[in-house]
């Protein structure tokens, strides 16, 4: 890792928020999404993050005004590590149904003069919601949130708390200030990349005949977690996914219990790691003993059409061009019906890794120095099998910086 990349920070994320909050004539803006929670203040909750019935228990509230704070609501358990991870963010809690008393606190006979909830009050919750609007100054006037991916009961909580509130679509801004990443950041998606590679070549050194996509999984996330567990430098590791196939059975899935890997048999993977937040995508196919001559000239030229893909990624280019040239060079080269939607996207901290823009023939975004972009040109044909190569690439002046470092050529491994 780099030792001249800057100190993780918000201020450039808040900084472009209120930039565009003030071209769109907003007066605020409150994040529900995981993602946009961590983007905006630094503090990427537990509960919001993996459990899926606790999203709206946890809001950040960002006023246009640069003088005003922002703001994070989240439950009374999770306070401590949102002070130390996000310092410069001021904090609005309520009570959680977890006891927090010291062992001296419990022993004392005067009993507690208030009942903990069974999970939370949504009467507090409510409370607390308006406190901070109202501090904010964002209890009226036009507000900018994530409007398709919010809860029905935090919509409806905002409403109640801000009746005078006019709530517009923030979503695609907020992607748009994403876009462009700071060194620390592609510094964390290049370790997130590290492990997951590690995962790859971990898996394949664990393969036998027999071992289903299942089986592959679980050597892949054996393999993660021990390099997480003997190198320092994945000291941030939290997560890992893996979309594994072997031989024809290429359907997407936690990894098929059928069949059984076989000499010749192509093992594909598809798979990231999650390290400080940041979550990578990226794949290699290995064969399983000597390939076939069709599953070789087919990952050729796939090959081939994602590294022009890849170079297609330069400062003012049009994006859609990317997609342009694999599809062209696939098609041209013995595969003319070849269909797909896109050969990429942007990435940062989505649990989906998948974020906006994608690398699709209409999409006329410009490339600019900054931006990564997971590149990849798939196919997932059941008589041959599935085969990926996927790298993450940062844009630079010169052109894509690859992440990855796997070789880009079909691995063979021999069977043991």
């Amino acid at each position: 890792m780099s030792t001249l990349s800057p100190e993780p920070s918000t201020e450039y994320a808040i900084a472009g928020i209120r930039a565009r909050l003030r071209e769109r004539g907003l007066d605020g803006y409150v994040a529900f999404t995981p993602s946009n929670l961590f983007y905006t203040t630094g503090f990427r909750s537990y509960f919001v993050s993996e459990w899926w019935r606790l999203h709206g228990t946890v809001l950040a509230f960002i006023p246009t005004d640069e003088a005003l704070p922002v703001t994070l609501m989240l439950g009374d358990f999770e306070e401590k590590t949102a002070r130390a991870s996000a310092p410069g963010v001021e904090l609005i809690t309520y009570r959680l149904w977890v006891d927090l008393s010291t062992a001296s606190e419990m022993a004392h006979p005067a009993a507690p003069t208030d009942q903990r909830p069974e999970q939370w009050d949504a009467e507090e919750l409510d409370r607390r919601a308006f406190e901070a609007l109202e501090a904010l100054g964002m209890t009226r006037g036009r507000i900018g949130t994530d409007l398709p991916h919010m809860t029905l009961d935090t919509w409806q909580r905002l409403q109640r708390v801000a009746p005078e509130v006019e709530w517009e679509d923030f979503t695609e801004d907020v992607y748009e200030v994403r876009l462009i990443k700071q060194e620390w950041e592609v510094e964390r998606l290049r370790t997130a990349v590290e492990l997951s590679e590690h995962g790859m070549v971990g898996a394949m050194q664990l393969a036998r005949e027999g071992m289903t996509a299942s089986h592959i999984r679980s050597a892949y996330q054996i393999a993660v977690a021990t390099a997480a567990l003997e190198e320092a430098r994945f000291a941030g590791y939290t997560d890992n996914w893996v979309l594994p196939t072997v031989g024809g059975i290429t359907s997407a899935g936690y990894g098929s219990t059928n069949g059984g890997l076989r000499e010749g048999d192509l093992v594909k993977f598809d798979c990231g790691t999650t390290v400080s937040g940041y979550r990578s995508d990226g794949g290699r196919t290995f064969a399983f003993g000597q390939p076939s001559a069709e599953a070789q000239r087919l990952h050729d030229v796939l090959a081939e059409a994602q590294e022009r893909a890849r170079n297609a990624l330069v400062p003012g280019a049009r994006l859609g061009d990317s997609f342009l040239a694999a599809m062209d060079f696939v098609h041209q080269n013995g595969y003319p019906t070849f269909n797909r939607g896109h050969v990429g996207h942007s990435i940062g901290i989505d649990s989906f890794h998948e974020e906006p823009p994608f690398i699709g023939p209409e999409c006329d975004v410009i490339v600019r120095e900054g931006m990564v972009f997971a590149v990849e040109v798939p196919t997932y044909t059941p008589d041959i099998g599935a085969i990926m190569i996927e790298d993450l690439v940062v844009v630079r002046a010169h052109g894509a910086e690859l992440l990855h470092q796997l070789p880009h050529e079909l691995a063979v491994v021999q069977p043991r």
